[in-house]
């Protein structure tokens, strides 16, 4: 099937109101001074009138509305409407009824997509998002349901592009077209918020749909998903298996690892808190942990065997000739964040399956290369560069978002803000830094930084969680940044009671659990990369925090002034990063990230095929 959406518009709204930005680590942060004060805009058509709206000519393609019904939450009446965009994208789009403050909302999703679930993620202090405020917007990325592999849509090629980037512009006109039928008037602003693949949707409408968001926001981007779903998620699951398939490494030994390498690498923040501000300024070295020759006690120092396979982990997949695939391995310091098996049962899984099933195994047979592997294919996977260019020559101009050229989002007025934790075991942070000084390298650092910034937290896992700051509200500087023209000079970043001890907000294993803003759940749903939060179009207000930390602008960092209560934000202060910038990366994935590396596609006789369609 041949289908091409609409070209993006050409609209952009004017920013006209100068005030101050301000951004407090507890609920309720965002002062009205921080953001436009649009005018409340009442609806002109009744909710059920919406359930007749023609959307094919707005889309491109047709657009089938399933319901259009009133729904009644603690924040006011919403209008929800779901429908089903041609030929298997299923969305949903509530709007208020009550207090509609001109402003538009779509948040990408975590893993693989497959459900529709409205929410606000990383907004826990934005009064707008909190009160309900929002035209909010979701879509399923073109798949129905988890079931199978990971991946296996992929055995249809519209299914294949929608998930890579058509689904979430499509949705974006559908909603669009809706609010203004139904308030009468466009949206004056309009935000994409996500992480994990969420981040990944969310650099691709920077990238291929410049015009289509005025700001937004990207956690934890897996912009490189080509070689990410296959040779990192891969790599885990085999670097740690002896002949027999049992672990060499277990998750228990791991605090050995974790200890080490806090005695060796340097916090940068004045405070020996365990949470390393620059971890890619430090290079593990194997004598920190490994035993003595001949040692009879090896419960404080990792054995030989241990230590290779966790300098391999650190160090990321690499051929037989030393060739390294991806920007790097596990971040130094998020040793207590890894999914390795607990026992050395042989039947444990460990990372994410390896090639053989899990993330990767699905994503390599079924997605990422330009046909669904045979059985007898697949077996065949290696890490080699000649497996490295298979995944690469339909899977990275389809699905990355690794393109430099962000001047068209820049010259239509957007802003981006880009952030990820920096102890983050499934997608290390080293890949956004990449990014990051591709955009610098193209740009230039002065235009980069007009519009674009990014916010590395120390002591963050994916998405969330962990024993940092994970308890963040990105979208009131991303509206003060696009509305008031305030840039973001910094996020206050906050924990919690239930985030305090060394292991994070989950308790030993450091790999946090669902539930608090900022959490995997509420950094998940359509924002994150972790659990499914409800699903509500309006933003869960921030807990309580027991101590705030301050996260600048990278390449600055936070340190302790020297006096003052540690928990408080404003005792600390910028400092540049001492080591020598930008960070080099020789690796294979490093020429993935550059200018106008993407393709659109079209389905044609039961393949992607490149060349037409936007």
């Amino acid at each position: 099937m041949k289908r091409t959406a609409k070209a993006p518009s050409a609209l952009k709204w004017p920013n006209v109101i100068v005030g101050l930005f301000s951004l407090a680590g507890l609920a309720g942060s965002a002062r009205a001074a921080d953001y436009r004060n649009l005018p409340v805009v009442k609806p002109v058509v009744s909710c059920g009138q919406l359930a007749r709206t023609a959307l094919a000519q707005a889309v491109g393609v047709a657009v089938t509305i399933k319901s259009a019904l009133e729904r009644d939450t603690e924040k006011g009446k919403y209008c929800q409407i779901t429908g089903m965009i041609a030929p298997a994208v299923g969305f949903e789009v509530d709007l208020p009824m009550e207090h509609w403050t001109q402003r538009y909302l779509e948040g990408g999703c975590g893993g693989m997509c497959g459900t529709v679930s409205a929410s606000i993620s990383n907004a826990g202090g934005c009064m707008p998002a909190m009160n309900g405020e929002f035209a909010v917007a979701s879509d399923d990325m073109g798949h129905s349901g988890g079931g199978g592999a990971p991946g296996s849509f992929g055995s249809d090629p519209d299914a294949r592009i929608d998930f890579a980037y058509r689904a979430n512009h499509e949705t974006t006109l559908a909603a669009k077209a809706l609010i203004h039928v139904f308030y009468g008037q466009p949206q004056k602003y309009s935000y994409f918020v996500g992480c994990s693949d969420g981040g990944r949707e969310a650099l691709a409408e920077a990238e291929r749909y410049p015009n289509d968001f005025d700001g937004i926001a990207a956690g934890a981007p897996v912009l490189g998903i080509s070689v990410h779903n296959s040779f990192f998620h891969g790599w885990e699951g085999v670097v740690d298996k002896r002949a027999d398939g049992s672990p060499i490494l277990l998750k228990g030994r791991l605090s050995i690892a974790h200890d080490a390498v806090l005695a060796h690498c340097p916090t940068l923040s004045g405070l020996q808190d365990g949470l390393l501000e620059d971890p890619f300024g430090c290079k593990f070295d194997p004598s920190w942990v490994q035993c003595p020759a001949g040692a009879a006690d090896t419960s404080t120092c990792l054995t030989g065997e241990e230590t290779a396979v966790l300098k391999k982990y650190y160090e990321g997949p690499t051929d037989a000739h030393g060739h390294a695939f991806t920007f790097n391995g596990y971040t130094l310091g998020s040793e207590l964040q890894w999914g390795l098996p607990v026992s050395a049962d042989p039947a444990q899984g460990t990372g994410r399956g390896g090639p053989g099933g899990g993330m990767a195994g699905g994503n390599i047979k079924y997605l990422l290369l330009p046909k669904v592997l045979s059985d007898d294919e697949f077996a065949k996977f290696a890490y080699t560069e000649e497996w490295f260019a298979k995944v690469n020559e339909v899977g990275a101009p389809l699905y990355n978002a690794g393109n430099t050229n962000l001047r068209p989002f820049e010259a239509h007025g957007g802003k981006l803000i880009v952030w990820h934790g920096l102890i983050d075991e499934s997608v290390p942070a080293a890949t956004t830094v990449a990014f990051y000084q591709g955009v610098q390298k193209l740009l230039g650092a002065k235009l980069t930084d007009s519009f674009m910034r990014m916010f590395l937290i120390p002591g963050v896992g994916h998405c969330g969680g962990g024993p940092g700051f994970p308890q963040i509200d990105v979208l009131s500087p991303l509206m003060a940044w696009t509305e008031i023209k305030q840039a973001p000079e910094k996020i206050v970043a906050g924990r919690t009671a239930a985030g305090a001890g060394r292991g994070g907000a989950g308790g030993p294993d450091g790999r946090g659990v669902p539930g608090g803003p900022g959490g995997r759940a509420a950094s998940g749903g359509r924002g994150g990369g972790g659990g499914r939060g409800p699903s509500l179009p309006y933003a869960q207000a921030a807990q309580l925090t027991v101590a705030t930390r301050p996260v600048y602008p990278y390449p600055h960092v936070a340190k302790y002034k020297g006096t003052g209560d540690v928990n408080d934000a404003g005792n600390f202060e910028p400092v540049k990063l001492p080591g020598k910038l930008p960070l080099v990366f020789n690796t294979e994935e490093n020429r993935l990230v550059g200018p106008d590396n993407q393709k659109f596609f079209h389905a044609e006789n039961g393949a992607v095929v490149a060349g037409s369609g936007k």
